[in-house]
């Protein structure tokens, strides 16, 4: 019987250190067929020039620098099948996931996405507070399968949004009746490096506020709302930025 075909998508900055890894990660699942899609976001290292090695077996789209949210919604206009997977160019699956999160989805038609359990790696990591579980529930795109029309449902990713756009996105999917599973299995090794953008990106500068704002804004106005206007979204965020701040 022939199986459906999977697209990987992989935003990609700056990943020369982590992509060799990642991408025999991805080419070591037993799922066939696979589409898998590189966007490299304007990196000025080697990320390219790796990923240039693994043609044809890997898509290469280069764009100027954009963000992560631009980089995986180049992705998905790009990706040609009905079920969307994405992992970040410094983590790697562990074996079997596709496999084990498509059976689900193909048994369970009321679902729009599976998730999976993710293992973290601290190794290289600058963090003074870790999670003491090395396992947790995170609504993480690498951790994933989606299916085509959650995006259709809840749109693409918000490209205005240089972090927290995951989070974003997942409440917005919410919002819009999105039905999801978090199966009790890890599927994701996430590695904390030293490098990755939550490690660079202070509190008072992440945009999560702005993302709990929208939320409250789109609650007040009803889940069909999509945005918030500006002076709005301001205020609830200065209102929340205090509130963690006390």
């Amino acid at each position: 019987m022939t199986r459906p075909l999977i697209s990987v998508v992989i935003p990609a900055y700056n990943a020369a250190p982590f992509l060799a890894a990642t991408l025999t990660s991805v080419f070591a699942q037993s799922h066939r067929p696979l589409e898998v899609i590189l966007v490299d976001d304007g990196s000025t290292d080697d990320t390219l020039a790796i990923a240039r090695g693994w043609t044809p077996l890997l898509r290469i789209h280069h764009q100027a620098n954009a963000g992560p949210a631009a980089a995986r919604n180049r992705g998905i206009e790009i990706a040609q099948a009905d079920y969307l997977a994405f992992i970040d160019a410094d983590d790697t699956w562990l074996p079997g996931r596709l496999t084990r999160h498509l059976a689900i989805l193909e048994g369970r038609p009321e679902l729009d996405i599976v998730l999976g359990l993710v293992r973290l790696d601290y190794a290289g990591s600058t963090l003074r507070f870790r999670n003491d579980q090395p396992v947790i529930a995170l609504f993480s795109f690498g951790a994933g399968l989606f299916r085509r029309h959650a995006f259709e449902r809840a749109g693409l990713l918000s490209e205005d949004l240089r972090n927290s756009e995951d989070a974003d996105w997942f409440m917005r999917a919410r919002d819009k009746g999105a039905n999801w599973l978090m199966e009790d299995e890890p599927v994701l090794t996430y590695r904390r490096h030293g490098a990755n953008m939550t490690e660079r990106v202070p509190l008072e500068k992440s945009e999560i506020f702005r993302v709990l704002a929208r939320a409250a804004a789109r609650k007040r106005a009803g889940a069909g709302a999509e945005r918030p206007d500006q002076l709005t979204e301001r205020r609830t965020a200065m209102t929340l930025a205090g509130k963690a701040e006390a």
